[in-house]
């Protein structure tokens, strides 16, 4: 069973952006992570969200989702490091962010076999992160991440 709130202490302990984005852990559950960061230490000189606190949002989402799923499934002693990413921005965001990073659990079983099996290769898999302002998306992302095992 994961400890949301552990995880996240521990994350605001190692990164301090965290902190200064406002960024919070609000659900954790079958490969999904939902975040959420208020636009007020995010916003630009348009009174919308910054591009830079986006994209931090969304590549910092994508780890933890990944680390979590493999602190899930029982492995802790993972390395996870973004390989390649690929943002789009739909809509600008004029509020509350509320962040959707998941990982495909098909993706992530085949991962997962992987990584039991060949414990010292490093593995790509791929992760999605979705950013909302109300009920809209505003932000995607699609980020190739790598891991292997420390």
């Amino acid at each position: 069973m994961i400890n949301l709130n552990a995880f996240e202490a521990e994350c605001r302990a190692d990164i301090p952006l965290l902190d200064a984005m406002e960024l919070a852990f609000t659900a954790y559950e079958d490969l999904s992570l939902w975040m959420e960061a208020p636009l007020a230490p995010n916003i630009n000189n348009k009174g919308t969200a910054f591009g830079g606190s986006i994209a931090s949002i969304c590549l910092f989402g994508g780890w933890a989702v990944a680390t979590l799923g493999f602190i899930d499934a029982g492995i802790r002693n993972t390395e996870i490091v973004v390989y390649t990413s690929e943002m789009t921005f739909e809509r600008p965001a004029r509020g509350l962010l509320r962040v959707r990073a998941f990982v495909r659990p098909e993706d992530f079983a085949a991962c997962l076999a992987q990584l039991r099996q060949e414990t010292t290769r490093r593995l790509r898999f791929d992760v999605h992160v979705e950013l909302f302002h109300d009920d809209d998306r505003c932000a995607t992302m699609r980020g190739v991440y790598v891991v292997w095992l420390k």
